[in-house]
Order: C-alpha cells, then sequence, then structure tokens
C-alpha cells in the first residue's frame, strides 16, 4: 500500500488553529513544528488546491480581503476537520528515517576518517544550533499558556526534539572520539607502510 501523503494533514492540523495563507501556513509550520515536520511551498500550494476541491478547506472571504490586496487565506471545512480526525486516530505507520550523515558513514572507509570527521563536526555544529532553538521554543511555550489543553501535546513534540537532538550530541561524541582513534590507527600505519 502507497504510504498517503502526510502533507494535508499538517495542513489540516494547522488551519484547525485559525485561517492562514500558504505563506503563513509555512511559516507556522516552521515556527511550531519544524524541528520534525517540514513543507516546502513547491508541495503546499498544489495541495492546498486539491484541498480545496476535495472541500477540505475554503478561501476565507473576510480574511482574504482584509488587507486591501489579493490573497488567499484558507480556514478547514467541517469534512477538513473529520479528515484530520479520522488521520488521528488511524496507526502511525513503520518510518525508516533517512540519514544522510550515517549513510556517508556506514561507507566511510572509501575515504577514510578524515573525511568523515569533517560531516559529524557539521553535524554536530548543526544540533547544537537547533537545540538553542528549541530550548528557546520550549521555554517560551511552557512561559505561553501552560493551562491551554493543546500545551501538554505541543510540549511532547517539543521534548523529544530536545531528548532526540541531546541523544545525537552525546553519539557525535562518541563517533568523534572513534573516528579520531582510527585516524591515529591509520595514520600510523600509512606511515610504517611508506618507510
Amino acid at each position: 500500500m502507497a504510504r498517503e501523503s502526510t502533507c494535508r494533514f499538517a495542513i489540516l492540523g494547522m488551519l484547525c488553529r485559525e485561517p492562514m495563507s500558504g505563506y503563513d501556513l509555512r511559516s507556522a509550520i516552521e515556527r511550531s513544528v519544524g524541528h520534525f515536520w517540514q513543507e516546502s511551498y513547491g508541495n503546499l500550494y498544489p495541495t492546498l488546491e486539491r484541498m480545496a476541491e476535495e472541500h477540505l478547506v475554503e478561501l476565507d472571504p473576510e480574511a482574504s480581503s482584509r488587507s486591501g490586496r489579493v490573497r488567499k487565506v484558507y480556514r478547514v471545512t467541517a469534512a477538513g476537520r473529520s479528515a484530520l480526525v479520522e488521520w488521528l486516530r488511524r496507526p502511525v505507520l513503520p518510518h525508516v528515517e533517512r540519514n544522510e550523515l550515517l549513510l556517508k558513514l556506514f561507507f566511510g572507509a572509501q575515504v577514510g576518517p578524515v573525511d568523515s570527521l569533517a560531516h559529524l563536526e557539521r553535524s554536530r555544529a548543526e544540533a547544537e544550533g537547533l537545540l538553542a532553538a528549541l530550548r528557546l521554543l520550549d521555554e517560551n511555550v511552557r512561559q505561553a499558556r501552560s493551562d491551554e489543553p493543546e500545551f501538554a501535546y505541543r510540549h511532547l513534540s517539543i521534548r523529544a526534539g530536545l531528548l532526540g537532538l541531546e541523544a545525537h550530541l552525546r553519539w557525535c561524541d562518541e563517533a568523534r572520539e572513534a573516528l579520531q582513534r582510527l585516524e591515529r590507527t591509520t595514520g600510523s600505519t600509512k606511515k610504517r607502510g611508506t618507510r
């Protein structure tokens, strides 16, 4: 069975919060669930158009004309809310992460530890930046409205991101040590071989 595109459900979930334009949707996704979910404009707009044809979303005429310029602002319909609820109740399909860093490390013997270390250091630096941003988001969410029913659900996804990034950084440290040992070993072997 082909995997159903979950872009539509990300859109429906965001529109359940408030009506938004495609641009606003992309920004809201980036700010709220961006640490574990991304949508490109190239995917977002065609999906919105298909969803409008399927009557899952509709244009919000008031919000679309409020700014004085032509702007498509979408809102979720009753059918869209039903589709989201039905999807939320389905079991989560198994997911295998596509991780280019791990793929390159798996085949790293072809280039040696120096290149692998460089990839690892870039990944570590990126993770540190994401962790700092996520910690700030976590703090802001907790200070904002912890009494809102949606808070607990949103906070769970933030915690998963925090713990995942912290684990990745610990793994990066372990991997760095292993690659540095390998570099010393292969470096000394090469030196002995050239004598």
